[in-house]
C-alpha cells in the first residue's frame, strides 16, 4: 500500500494491482470509520443522526490541515495530525475555559483554518506535476 500510494504509476509498472489495493484501502477506511462511530454511540449511549448541526467532519479537516497534511494531497504523517490535534483541543479548552461562546469558537475555528490553508497554499504550490498526482 505504501508503495502504491507514493507512486501509483510505479507501484502498476512494478506489477502490484494496483485497482485491488485501492478498493482494500476504501473498504479499511470504510471498517475503521463504522468502528468509530459504534465506539461513539456506545460512549454516548445514544447517537443524534442529525448531522447539519455537527461540527465533526468540520474539527476533523482542521486537524488534519493543521497538522500539515494538504487538502490537494501530498505527504503527512500520523504524528503531525497527532501534533494538530493537541493545538486544537488546547485552543477549544482554553475558549471554553475563557467561557466564549459556541458560535464565537467555531469563527476561531474558522479563521485558523483559513490561516493554515492560506500558508499551505504559499509554501507548496502546485505545479503541473502536483495537479495530476491524484488522478487515477
Amino acid at each position: 500500500m505504501y508503495a502504491m500510494g507514493d507512486n501509483p504509476q510505479g507501484a502498476r509498472t512494478a506489477g502490484i494491482p494496483t485497482r485491488p489495493m485501492l478498493v482494500l484501502q476504501y473498504l479499511s477506511s470504510a471498517l475503521i470509520a463504522a468502528l468509530a462511530g459504534l465506539v461513539l454511540a456506545a460512549s454516548l449511549g445514544s447517537l443524534s443522526t442529525r448531522i447539519f448541526n455537527s461540527t465533526l467532519i468540520y474539527d476533523v479537516i482542521l486537524v488534519v490541515v493543521l497538522g500539515g497534511i494538504g487538502l490537494s494531497g501530498g505527504r503527512g504523517g500520523v504524528g503531525n495530525v497527532l501534533i494538530g490535534t493537541l493545538l486544537i483541543g488546547t485552543l477549544l479548552n482554553g475558549l471554553t475555559i475563557l467561557d466564549v461562546g459556541y458560535s464565537v469558537q467555531n469563527l476561531v475555528k474558522g479563521l485558523v483554518l483559513l490561516a493554515a490553508i492560506v500558508i499551505d497554499t504559499l509554501l507548496n504550490p502546485r505545479n503541473e506535476e502536483t495537479a495530476q498526482q491524484g488522478d487515477i
